[in-house]
């Protein structure tokens, strides 16, 4: 629609800003009330409407605007996570958001390889139009889930909040979240397509690539809770980080889209390893019944890196050039995952 990289980084970024404002309030209201099943309500019927109002968007402002609306409905991921490790014991908590994160990406995999189908043979807004029909189906589907018993809880006020807020555990993996989502919105969200389509990459092709970094991610989440037990939280977060810097420094040097789907398929399995584990961290940091707060605060937290990627991006290809993007991602994941080994290492 004639967006500079400036505004399509602000386009991008807009999807971050409603879940900065939403995410805390769902995990605190979903843990007051003791219900996360009326949050992943909402959260579904935001992604329908959002995915409407992009497809109509005449202009970028218009889609800053539905992409915000998208937002909220990523802002119910709080609900939707907590409400699935809600129907298995804390024992099995690490193996059930790995579950459910590979479940996710197995469906953003399916998303965006149809959805390259669909760009290149019908048209690209018919994508949203896509999604809407696919949000009504999720509706239905929602409204028949079951909501466990909540367990006994205690009287929620303010000082609950500001403990759940400094717990250790949690400021560190959040932190460390901020920097693998800058990566991650910097890069594969915002100018991974674009570099695509210099090296003369198709609609189609474009998802392909898409599709081999969430493909690499749903198999990073499932090799997680693996690869924690035998080496550790912190030695598998570094790992995964590395491979993620190692994705995006060379692909300045890719002339194809076949390398740029395999650096892009490394680069997911890496950040699938981090992210499964570092929410894994921030769900076991409190006791059961204020995990969605805990949630909506990691959620809130490393929607900076969301928003900053983006933003930062742009300038940065507009003032620079678009492999500098590249370049200066690769050093910001390395240095957030290699946070992990400072202060208290979580067990």
């Amino acid at each position: 629609l004639g967006a500079s990289n400036t505004m399509v980084g602000a386009v991008i970024t807009s999807y971050a800003i409603a879940q900065i404002a939403r995410r805390i309030p769902i995990g605190v209201a979903s843990d007051v009330l003791g219900r996360r099943k009326p949050f992943a309500l909402i959260a579904v019927v935001s992604a329908i409407l959002g995915a409407l109002w992009l497809g109509v968007s005449p202009n970028p402002l218009n889609m800053f605007l539905g992409r915000a609306l998208t937002g909220v409905a990523g802002a119910g991921w709080v609900a939707l996570s907590i409400l699935y490790a809600s129907y298995f014991s804390s024992r099995n908590t690490a193996s059930a958001m790995s579950r459910i994160i590979a479940v996710n990406g197995i469906a953003l995999v399916l998303a965006t390889l149809i959805g390259g189908w669909i760009a290149e043979l019908i048209t690209p807004t018919a994508t949203f139009y896509s999604g809407v029909a696919v949000g009504t189906v999720s509706l239905v589907l929602m409204s028949m889930a079951p909501e466990p018993p909540t367990a006994d809880r205690g009287a929620y006020s303010r000082s609950t909040f500001i403990s759940i807020l400094l717990t250790p555990q949690l400021i560190l993996v959040s932190v460390i979240s901020v920097f693998a989502h800058f990566v991650m919105f910097a890069t594969t969200f915002s100018f991974v397509p674009i570099f695509a389509r210099e090296i003369g990459g198709s609609e189609s092709q474009i998802g392909y690539v898409t599709t081999a970094m969430f493909a690499g991610g749903v198999a990073g989440t499932i090799c997680a809770p693996y690869m924690a037990q035998r080496v550790g939280y912190p030695a598998t977060i570094v790992l995964g980080s590395v491979l993620v810097g190692l994705s995006v420094v060379v692909i300045p040097s890719i002339g194809d889209v076949l390398g740029l789907g395999i650096a892009q398929a490394v680069g997911g399995f890496g950040r699938g390893m981090e992210a499964s584990l570092l929410m894994t961290l921030a769900v076991l940091a409190v006791v059961p019944s204020l995990r969605a707060t805990a949630m909506g605060i990691h959620q809130a937290v490393y929607a900076i890196g969301m928003i900053s990627g983006p933003v930062v991006a742009g300038i940065v290809a507009d003032d620079i050039s678009i492999d500098a993007v590249f370049y200066m991602s690769a050093v910001v994941a390395v240095i957030g995952g290699g946070l992990v080994l400072i202060g208290r290492r979580p067990k």
